[in-house]
């Protein structure tokens, strides 16, 4: 059984990474590929080492939609609208033929909780995190008259089933994982990051470690515009203190204690142990961390400073870590999707497109779109005429 995964951006190819062995596994044949076209492509060749082994190929977005109307099984693990785009361009190429369609997401759903669900609602299975996502998303399909039992509560699949419990001994290696986008402004990071400094200079015996989402020139889904590379190159650090790059996942087992606003990092580091305090110098929807407040986790640096920590809420790490015993997310995520595939589990895609709501949506889109058409500047009839007159010119002069 051939199951195509496609994504475009490193923490998404580390989670198609994930579901291809639990796939292969079960006995099917994983190919992971990135478009080179359409969508920007955001990885580099060692995000590709760091997200996984398994080989990737890169190809434009055309031979892929082709690609996909011929597997078994696909998984798009792009942004939302990106991964409807797919499935509607792939639903037009294989008519009857369609592909079983499996979606997810890649880290934690802290903002467009509906918007991104209906984005990915067209799946036979969609992979849901968490307890209070599964929630929203059966409110939203009961809202709209969908089907809902493409739901699927997996948890995360770069997760394992459980965490591990918590390390207790003396914190003697600190790390922070950085995002991109949070906080933005250039002011607002510049401040994080010398309260970090501060962290460091009171707490001389530990190693303190600042991990940037992306090197220089290198590039995720989203984009930073102030990195803490330039920072740290316009000050005096602590000896104890250094921006490092390794790969995410070997400075988490390293690590006594992680710190971030709101990073995903933050479920990686419980699961194995890590203990780990959300920076509250903001609560806010820009900060992505309202979604947070039932963790236990969210702390002022102030705190942070004289080690009160808190601990997670048992409930919270329920509704993070639902697949609490059994296979791994990523198992039971591809175990559906084969069972899906196999005919075992009905589909669901079928009727999520012929419904009143996904019919209507795609009327609209074109509407819209042939709206938006008509009105630019750039119609093909006004490129044609700047062109010529700018010939006209040329020929005058």
């Amino acid at each position: 059984m051939r199951v195509l995964l496609l994504s475009s951006f490193d923490s998404g190819l580390k989670y198609a990474g994930r579901v291809a062995e639990a796939v292969a596994a079960l006995g099917a044949e994983p190919d992971l590929r990135v478009p080179t076209t359409v969508v920007p492509r955001l990885l580099g060749a060692e995000q590709v080492a760091a997200a996984t082994a398994r080989p990737v190929r890169f190809e434009p977005w055309a031979d892929l939609v082709a690609a996909a109307a011929e597997a078994d099984v696909v998984v798009p693990v792009f942004e939302g609208p990106t991964v409807e785009r797919f499935v509607r361009e792939v639903h037009a190429v294989a008519g009857d033929r369609m592909p079983v369609i499996g979606s997810g997401y890649v880290g934690m759903v802290l903002y467009d909780v509906v918007a991104g669900y209906l984005s990915r609602s067209l799946a036979d299975v969609l992979a849901v995190n968490s307890r209070t996502d599964l929630t929203a998303f059966a409110a939203a399909a009961d809202g709209l008259g969908l089907p809902d039992d493409n739901l699927l509560l997996a948890g995360l699949a770069l997760l394992p089933a459980r965490p591990e419990p918590v390390r207790r001994g003396p914190i003697r290696t600190v790390l922070f994982a950085d995002q991109p986008t949070v906080p933005r402004s250039a002011a607002d990071r510049a401040y994080l990051w010398d309260r970090l400094a501060a962290y460091a200079e009171r707490h001389p015996d530990r190693r303190v470690l600042l991990r940037p989402r992306h090197r220089p020139g290198e590039d995720t889904f989203h984009r930073m515009d102030h990195s803490p590379d330039a920072w740290a190159a316009s000050r005096v650090l602590p000896s104890n203190l250094a921006v490092e790059h390794a790969p995410i996942g070997g400075l988490i087992a390293a690590s006594d204690l992680l710190l971030t606003v709101s990073s995903t990092a933050a479920l990686e580091a419980l699961a194995a142990g890590t203990r780990v305090a959300f920076v509250a110098e903001w609560v806010n929807d820009a900060a992505l961390n309202p979604r947070l407040l039932p963790s236990g986790l969210l702390r002022r640096f102030d705190e942070i400073d004289d080690d009160r920590l808190g601990e997670p809420h048992a409930a919270w790490l329920d509704d993070v870590f639902p697949a609490a015993e059994g296979p791994s997310p990523a198992e039971r995520f591809a175990a559906r999707l084969l069972a899906v595939a196999a005919g075992d589990v009905p589909r669901v895609h079928q009727r999520l497109w012929d419904s009143a709501f996904h019919t209507g949506r795609r009327a609209t889109d074109v509407a819209v779109a042939a709206r938006t058409a008509a009105s630019s500047r750039y119609t093909p009839r006004r490129v044609a005429a700047g062109a010529l007159r700018r010939a006209l010119r040329l020929v005058e002069s």
